[in-house]
């Protein structure tokens, strides 16, 4: 191999080594809790994350599904919410995050009873059974400052409030 094939050769490889680090070094840059605030559209999730009573739990434990595949997708989907952040003026009053109901049970097992007490498994399994999903009673979790308690809830009121 000539000096010319092998300094090309070098260079190609350095590239690719260049391009795969900095790649590796944007996602976790860009996984970092915080970084979610970096688009002032953000903000009022941002804090209502971190005044609440999931502000242990990364954002990607409710926004994504595990896996590299996965992860892959939601960075995919960043690049789309970037243009969006520079190109137009985001409503967030709009913009409803899809959540799977599994990522909440993933860590609110309600068929254990050893990790709650028993009033609050039955009634949650009572719900269940009436086809109540998590968001009827907890729409705003992870991003509200406030604990569920009594009847905030309009769809509560209509079962357990007198008319």
């Amino acid at each position: 191999m000539d000096n010319a094939k092998k300094l090309k050769t070098v260079i190609i490889v350095t590239g690719i080594l260049i391009i795969a680090v900095l790649s590796f070094a944007a996602i976790e840059y860009t996984s970092q809790t915080g970084f979610c605030n970096s688009c002032h559209e953000m903000n009022i999730a941002y804090t209502g994350w971190g005044d609440g009573y999931h502000q242990q739990v990364h954002c990607y434990e409710c926004h994504t599904d595990k896996g590299f595949v996965n992860k892959a997708k939601v960075k995919l989907n960043g690049v789309k919410e970037v243009y969006l952040h520079v190109t137009t003026d985001v409503d967030m009053e709009k913009v409803k995050a899809e959540v799977p109901e599994t990522r909440c049970t993933g860590c609110h097992d309600f068929s254990k009873n050893d990790k709650y007490i028993k009033r609050i498994t039955d009634f949650h399994k009572q719900h269940q059974a009436m086809k109540f999903t998590c968001y009827t009673c907890h729409g705003d979790v992870g991003h509200a400052s406030e604990k569920f308690v009594g009847f905030k809830n309009d769809a509560c009121k209509q079962c357990h409030l007198p008319k």
